[in-house]
């Protein structure tokens, strides 16, 4: 191989796994952010025209605002429950759309564990979204959480 090309695959190798770093990255942030109940930090981590769709919703969340005012009603909910929740990502899969955007797609198991009791796997799930690049960090634009106990999305 040239010193050229060897280079351009070297920087081209280098830019991927720093971009794949900083996804992970904005994905252990948005999590952390869910689990901690930090609803503002969570909530940015949306568009403002964000869609969030479930199959275990009756129809979908349009806009960060709704994501904002979701997020702490489920968060007031398990406060007053005793129950500590986390999501726990893996498997993702990363792919180029053609607009820029990427398309990811991983597995989270969320793990609830109530005041004084042992930890279980509370719902296992996959999560497909589509992220864009924003102010040097990513934003999602798009979100399906698919439950694995309930029929797919129709």
């Amino acid at each position: 191989m040239s010193t050229a090309l060897h280079s351009t695959a070297t920087a081209t190798a280098t830019a991927t796994a720093a971009r794949r770093q900083s996804l992970l990255d904005f994905y252990a942030r948005q999590m952390h952010a869910a689990d901690g109940d930090d609803v503002d930090t969570y909530a940015g981590t949306f568009t403002e025209d964000t869609v969030f769709r479930s199959n275990a919703l009756p129809g979908p969340v349009q806009g960060r605002e709704k994501i904002r005012e979701a997020t702490r009603r489920q968060g007031d909910a398990r406060r007053a429950a005793g129950v500590v929740r986390r999501h726990l990502l893996t498997s993702l899969a990363v792919t180029e759309l053609a607009d820029g955007a990427l398309a990811t797609r991983g597995y989270v198991l969320l793990v609830e564990t109530a005041r004084e009791g042992a930890p279980q796997a509370y719902l296992s799930t996959v999560m497909e979204d589509e992220v864009v690049a924003v102010d040097g960090g990513w934003r999602v634009r798009r979100r399906d959480v698919l439950r694995d106990d309930l029929p797919p999305l129709a």
